[in-house]
């Protein structure tokens, strides 16, 4: 049975009705965002205001703060876009995953990251080929797939190890491929400042490895790089200039609880606001989160707080805006946030219409797990529990799901003497 469309088309133009109604309009906040980052330039003056939120008395403040570093750049600095450099081996990762199955004959998962090494060359040397790399991991102990309580894990615990075991991979790679002669760049296609999920089980021991696999790229000398490219959501920054315009300490206090929605800039998100204010190529300044999040980073030592900046990549078919996560062994080496800064333009300049990572997008080839592989790889598991135990194994699916499968299919099925042969249509 299809949906019926001519029972929701007067509801779709309902909703119409109702969103002409809305207010999409965020010039007004532009406007007030545009005045404020001018006036942004005096350091002593932002710096006193995030003292103030940092204050015990002082809550609900996860907005962006300048790097506590020497050479800080001002909030309201924007940076050209830098010579890239001649030579440079970029290590790009990615990951994907098979969730466990409740209904299955056994329990398991399998992760998979994808690991691309593309050796940029502007020089008159040839690049060497790129390599391509997979790490497939099946997990089927008792004790990986279920929680203490003998419950299968949830597909956040699942998203979580993979997360782990992408950076753990990628400062591998970055490892073996050390060298103090040329730049080495990991980009990681998420955010750096990672926390696991509250329903993971071993979730402190996946916050230590988290941050090994961080002290280990650190050991090889990477510049590493979480790739965030649509941060839709992301207002930080718009959280910051809202802090500017307040004026006293006892102000702040009355109006606290403003500081989550940004205040008057409420609705404005720093992705629009950074695609108005930069030109195609130029970055923000480099920026922290002011949270406890990006606190456990730090206490680990003052190299693994994550800093940030927003970048207009472009083609020659459109620009967006992107948020580039990047731990502070980065942000205090200016070389290398300008190597970091070319690099991510050229990547992006070298695939169709996307203004994406090309490194990125190749590692993410390697990675995916599509439907025919899902289902192979549900056939391997199957063929084997049924050599060692028939009787675990007859269907996978119960009836009813094996019914919603036919019904959905579009497919025939046609079903003799207990085989099953498909006619494609």
């Amino acid at each position: 049975m299809t949906l019926e469309f001519n029972k929701i088309v007067q509801q779709v133009y309902n909703m119409g009705a109702m969103l002409e109604k809305l207010d999409f309009d965020v010039s007004h906040a532009l406007d007030l965002a545009r005045e404020r980052f001018a006036a942004s330039g005096d350091m002593q003056r932002v710096w006193e205001r995030i003292e103030w939120v940092r204050s015990s008395e002082i809550s609900h403040y996860r907005g962006a703060a300048p790097t506590n570093l020497p050479n800080a750049e001002p909030i309201n600095a924007i940076i050209p876009p830098p010579a890239p450099p001649t030579y440079a081996t970029l290590i790009a990762g990615d990951g994907s995953q098979v969730y466990p199955d409740e209904l299955a004959p056994v329990h398991y998962y399998l992760l998979n990251v994808g690991i691309y090494v593309y050796y940029h060359s502007l020089g008159e040397a040839a690049a060497p080929t790129p390599e391509q790399h997979t790490f497939p991991k099946l997990y089927f102990h008792r004790d990986h797939v279920h929680d203490r309580n003998g419950r299968i894990i949830g597909n956040r615990t699942v998203d979580d190890r993979r997360t782990v075991d992408e950076l753990k991979r990628l400062a591998q790679a970055a490892w073996e491929r050390r060298s103090p002669e040329l730049p080495l760049v990991a980009l990681y296609d998420n955010r750096l400042l990672y926390l696991p999920g509250n329903d993971a089980y071993d979730g402190d021991d996946l916050m230590s490895e988290y941050l090994a696999a961080l002290v280990h790229m650190h050991d090889a000398g990477a510049t590493l790089a979480g790739y965030i490219d649509n941060p839709f959501r992301a207002k930080r920054f718009m959280q910051l200039l809202f802090l500017m315009s307040i004026e006293s300490e006892a102000e702040l206090k009355a109006r606290q609880v403003e500081i989550s929605r940004a205040g008057d800039l409420e609705g404005l998100r720093d992705q629009q606001f950074f695609y108005a204010i930069l030109k195609d190529g130029e970055r923000s300044a480099i920026m922290v989160q002011n949270s406890p999040q990006n606190k456990l980073f730090r206490d680990r030592g003052e190299s693994y707080e994550i800093a940030f900046f927003y970048l207009k990549v472009f083609n020659n078919h459109q620009s967006k805006v992107v948020r580039v996560d990047i731990p502070m062994w980065v942000a205090r080496d200016k070389e290398r946030v300008d190597q970091l800064h070319a690099l991510l333009l050229h990547q992006c300049q070298l695939q169709g219409r996307n203004p994406y990572p090309y490194a990125l997008t190749r590692a993410d080839e390697l990675a995916w797990i599509g439907a025919k592989d899902r289902n192979k790889l549900e056939e391997l598991v199957n063929v084997e529990v049924r050599r060692l135990k028939d009787d675990l194994v007859g269907r996978t699916l119960t009836a009813k799901m094996r019914g919603k499968e036919l019904a959905r299919s579009e497919k025939r099925y046609h079903n003799m003497y207990g085989e099953e042969v498909l006619d494609e249509r």
